[in-house]
């Protein structure tokens, strides 16, 4: 005798109108307590069935119809075939990259077709916008962010249609930086990636054994210990791995802006019982040591005591052949996610490294977002700017400045 059936529980909400932060369904409770927790302490929250097979049908053939109409824009990021990763403008086919319907173009400054009144088919985008309002508004509570439950507007309207073409595929990445990162554009915009979420629009006979394309993440081997992703607007940027003495996997979090200025940093960890921090390091300067190349310069010149250094990972180094040499957090676990049609993923978007494998000869079809939280006022002082070339400048009122070596 077979096991019993799991019943199945499908989200339907309808709505009047595209914009994330109206909604008329924030009495719901979508998500299980079980995927509150995963996402608080790093992982990713798999929650299947979450659309019923006529929504996520009635979605995909409204995206298949957008694209073939040519209303997708191709955004060159994942890398296809034996040229992955390649930059062969000649040998470029669109067909086999990844696709994007948005919601808004940043490049343009304006609303992009997915919220078009005339596009395709308009109440079924409204009725999956209004279920993402939902579930916007349940995370906002249930995870203690309440600035995730705001109004949306230009570049936090982060919702989407997403197409992988066969073959394509999207490297490792995280999908927000702390702003002393980013250079000068990170202190830019007034809100920040908090949480990234897709729902998948295969047809129901996707196989991942055969057509690939499933979401590889890198989760931690130990949970953390406590709520990843920020602390008080402080991004995280690393872990204190765990010991015999100290079973703990702790998030470390990056204090940027030391005295109101850009560029004077300092590390830090939660107390034991999470009412303070305690800080890793003295103040440092992020240029340099935020644009080297591996754990090796946060561990040992600036987290002065050898324990606590020989501990430190960063969330995701910066890629070089030096990092690439020394392989794989031993931290990390690999956990793939099949893309099952009308399966829901959400997780932090500072904390969990993630990547596509690649599709084979099928199209892969999702809708797909991030909800946003008000980032960290700009600091006053100078700011640290990294070159497309790799030339490190300051900015200050008289202008670019060349950084010392």
């Amino acid at each position: 005798m077979g096991a019993p059936q799991r019943k199945r529980r499908y989200i339907s909400v309808t709505a009047s109108c595209f914009l994330l932060g109206s909604r008329g369904a924030s009495a719901l409770s979508l998500l299980p307590d079980s995927a509150i927790d995963t996402i608080n302490r790093g992982g990713i929250a798999v929650v299947p069935n979450f659309l019923a097979p006529s929504e996520v049908s009635r979605l995909r053939a409204d995206a298949t119809n957008l694209y073939r109409s040519g209303n997708f824009i191709v955004d060159a990021l994942a890398g296809y075939g034996a040229t992955a990763g390649a930059k062969d403008k000649a040998g470029f086919d669109s067909s086999r990259d990844r696709a994007v319907l948005p919601a808004y173009v940043p490049s343009k400054k304006q609303n992009g077709p997915f919220v078009s009144p005339t596009l395709g088919d308009v109440d079924g985008r409204k009725k999956l916008t209004s279920t993402i309002a939902a579930l916007r508004s349940d995370l906002a509570t249930q995870l203690g962010r309440p600035g995730l439950d705001t109004p949306d507007g230009g570049d936090n309207h982060e919702i989407s249609f997403t197409r992988f073409g066969p073959g394509a595929m999207l490297a490792r990445h995280v999908d927000e930086h702390h702003e002393e990162v980013k250079g000068r554009a990170g202190w830019s915009r007034p809100t920040r990636r908090s949480i990234s979420w897709l729902i998948y629009l295969n047809e129901e006979d996707w196989d991942a054994n055969t057509d690939g394309g499933e979401l590889r993440t890198y989760e931690r081997r130990v949970p953390s210990a406590y709520s990843v992703g920020s602390r008080d607007g402080d991004l995280q940027l690393g872990w204190l791995t765990p010991t015999l003495t100290d079973p703990k996997e702790r998030p470390v979090f990056l204090d940027g802006r030391r005295g109101g200025v850009s560029g004077k940093c300092a590390l830090y960890i939660d107390s034991d019982d999470g009412g303070r921090k305690v800080y890793l390091t003295k103040e440092f300067d992020a240029d340099p040591y935020l644009f080297l190349t591996t754990d090796y310069f946060v561990q040992n010149p600036l987290i002065k005591d050898h324990d606590l250094g020989t501990r430190f990972h960063y969330l995701e180094q910066p890629k070089s052949k030096l990092t690439a040499y020394l392989g794989a957090d031993p931290g990390e676990k690999v956990k793939d996610v099949a893309p099952t049609g009308g399966t829901l993923v959400a997780f932090d978007s500072v904390t969990l490294p993630h990547e596509v494998l690649p599709t084979m000869s099928r199209e892969r079809w999702a809708a797909s977002g991030w909800f946003h939280e008000r980032q960290q006022p700009a600091p006053m002082g100078r700011q640290i700017i990294l070159h497309p070339l790799g030339v490190l400048y300051t900015f200050s009122g008289s202008g670019l400045v060349l950084a010392s070596a």
